[in-house]
């Protein structure tokens, strides 16, 4: 908003200051200058009321009254010899008709016949009065530029609460909240854009529910096929087979269970996608929590898995279902790619819990890193089966990080491979320490 402000200020000023250069083009250069006409016929008015006096009392008496006009009317008198004007003045009197000219400068030159004094009349900058008037000239500029800044502010504050309460809406929709719409009152309208927002808003929610319920359907669906499968798997697995297709059963088994898994993981995926996702929070101990994590983790894997604890551990107030499903995803991605170890990092705060996944793997170019945590999105093309998942977990993860107003980013790990980060806002209890 500065940098609108600043922007209208200085707009406003240049055209204010354009269309004072075009008036005085227009008025005073390509049209006649009524005010120097008006100067005109005040001097030889003035000098008119004066040469019967100086023809009948001479210019003594004219210079007296002279200097009393000057003294009244704060103008400088100069007396000048005939001889010694001014080259521009000199010319001008060339003409023996002319007996009042006005310089360049706007100042008063008068005299009486050819051989007389010059009279030169100039505003007497330093009087008070002089002085007084420049200023009160002067401060109609700050009065303008005063004016123009009050009308920007004005103007922005007007500009810059419709476009906040867009502004507002338009985040609370980017986060998640299709419902939301923007106000079309004209309190609140921003010319058109408002009932555009609304209509493109109409059309991407209709888009994404109808995207999510087609997911949802589909993977419904597939429940029922999928038991079927499994039921006449382990069936055909029990009947008396060949050592050939006793492999080609075991290997259709493995994929059912594939796929079983792949469609959990897109229902629970969409159960955290759904706005109205709500946390069920709990205290937990979190030194002995993590140790149970750590034994199982360690019997999935023949690789190591190691906590360190950065600070002491907290009694926090967290939903461990749902971070306990986001640090599985986490860790079960690490033994995909790790050589032989997986370390977990611990930090906790007054109001943040922090856990780092290293792994020694061979880690993961930064040009994927910006698309990770989108759903069905996998490093490896192939998705080979014994590294690639569904491109659902890390989705999972960034998902449960969010409804519990954190994050999860990526780094590279000093073990060589990747480092990811997964942060939980939480609410502490007590400090347990853990030895």
């Amino acid at each position: 908003m500065k940098r609108i402000y600043l922007e209208a200020f200085c707009g406003l000023v240049i055209l204010f200051f354009a269309t004072l250069w075009g008036y005085e083009t227009v008025v005073y250069q390509w049209n006649t200058d009524y005010d120097q006409i008006l100067e005109q016929y005040q001097a030889e008015a003035f000098h008119q009321l004066l040469e019967p006096a100086f023809a009948e009392k001479g210019d003594l008496y004219v210079t007296q009254q002279i200097r009393q006009y000057a003294a009244s009317t704060r103008t400088v008198l100069t007396l000048f010899d005939p001889m010694a004007l001014p080259a521009e003045v000199d010319n001008a009197f060339a003409d023996s008709a002319l007996q009042v000219y006005f310089d360049q400068d706007r100042s008063l030159w008068l005299r009486f016949d050819d051989t007389s004094m010059v009279y030169h009349l100039t505003e007497d900058i330093h009087s008070p009065l002089r002085q007084a008037i420049d200023f009160a000239d002067n401060l109609i500029w700050v009065f303008f530029m005063l004016g123009f800044a009050i009308y920007c502010v004005l103007l922005i504050w007007f500009l810059s609460r419709r476009v906040r309460e867009l502004e507002r809406v338009t985040l609370a929709f980017a986060s998640g909240d299709l419902s939301v719409r923007a106000k079309i009152t004209s309190r609140y309208s921003v010319g058109s854009l408002n009932k555009s927002f609304n209509i493109m808003a109409d059309k991407i929610a209709n888009l994404i529910t109808s995207n999510r319920m087609l997911t949802n359907a589909v993977a419904h669906e597939l429940r029922t096929p999928i038991f079927r499968l499994q039921w006449q798997a382990d069936l055909l697995a029990d009947s008396e087979l060949s050592q050939t297709q006793r492999k080609s059963v075991s290997s259709m088994v493995e994929d059912i269970d594939e796929m079983e898994h792949m469609v959990e993981e897109m229902l629970y995926y969409a159960k955290m996608e759904r706005p109205q996702a709500n946390i069920q929070t709990q205290s937990i101990i979190l030194s002995s929590w993590f140790t149970t994590l750590q034994q199982r983790w360690q019997s999935e894997t023949s690789h190591s898995v190691d906590i360190e604890l950065q600070t002491p551990l907290s009694s926090l107030h967290i939903d461990p279902h749902l971070v306990k499903r986001a640090l599985d995803n986490l860790v079960r991605n690490a033994m995909r790619y790790a050589k032989s170890r997986i370390v977990l990092t611990i930090f906790t705060d007054e109001d943040q819990l922090t856990v780092e996944v290293h792994d020694d793997g061979p880690g993961i170019s930064e040009k994927d890193w910006p698309y990770l945590f989108d759903a069905f999105y996998s490093v490896d093309k192939s998705r080979n089966k014994s590294t690639s998942g569904y491109g659902l977990g890390l989705a999972i993860v960034k998902q449960i990080a969010t409804v519990h107003r954190g994050g999860v980013d990526i780094a590279h790990s000093p073990l060589g491979g990747a480092c990811f980060s997964l942060h939980v806002r939480h609410n502490a209890v007590t400090q347990n320490k853990l030895h």
